[in-house]
């Protein structure tokens, strides 16, 4: 159960080639990455992304719809236009959700291997991050009637031959026995209980 309100801002990244080249999504399912970005928070993606590839103001070609931490949703993209997150044929049917890292994790060589890692050090941070994307996962799931067994992972998109050859964000999630079955069975709680922000409500029929 939740035990805080999520609260989203919206600030499109009108420079961003993705924004202005402003393909349609019809959405039939949810990525949840993570950004492998160690204390980078939601807020701050916003100078670093909404920038233009083609100008030569970004080395990546690259956009999502929204990036989630402990405290809040920055909304990057309308929900209905395609992201560029997946490198693969999920970018064409999925909402693309970031998950910000707390400061103070360190990878190894390999991009994905966290190293002395202390889910007790870090369980705060991420109780609430995660209650976040759920509650993001719920509201999005309502609106654009997603099915939440249609919910992924990016590694579960590389899996299924949909993205790029990524490990998130099973890879942190692991330390604190979290795992997308969790996160979609919570989903779908939520969705049958009108448990969406930790408050039971009658749901509406």
């Amino acid at each position: 159960m939740s035990d805080q309100q999520l609260k989203i801002i919206r600030r499109y990244m009108t420079h961003n080639d993705c924004f202005m080249q402003g393909d349609l999504l019809k959405a039939s399912g949810i990525m949840i990455h993570s950004t492998a970005e160690p204390g980078i928070m939601a807020a701050d993606w916003f100078d670093l992304w909404d920038r233009s590839y083609a100008a030569g103001q970004i080395d990546r070609q690259v956009a999502v719809h929204a990036f989630v931490d402990d405290k809040v949703v920055c909304q990057y993209l309308p929900w209905t236009m395609r992201a560029w997150h997946a490198t693969g044929p999920a970018n064409l049917s999925f909402i693309g959700i970031e998950t910000c890292e707390p400061a103070g994790l360190h990878y190894g060589p390999d991009g994905f291997q966290l190293i002395g890692y202390d889910p007790s050090v870090f369980h705060e941070y991420f109780h609430k991050v995660w209650q976040n994307d759920i509650q993001l996962s719920v509201f999005l799931c309502r609106q654009y009637h997603i099915d939440p067994g249609s919910i992924i992972s990016h590694h579960e998109g590389y899996l299924a031959g949909l993205a790029s050859d990524h490990q998130d964000p099973e890879h942190w999630w692991r330390y604190h026995a979290k795992t997308m079955d969790d996160f979609r069975r919570e989903v779908k709680m939520r969705l049958d209980t009108g448990d969406e922000n930790g408050k039971k409500e009658k749901r509406k029929v």
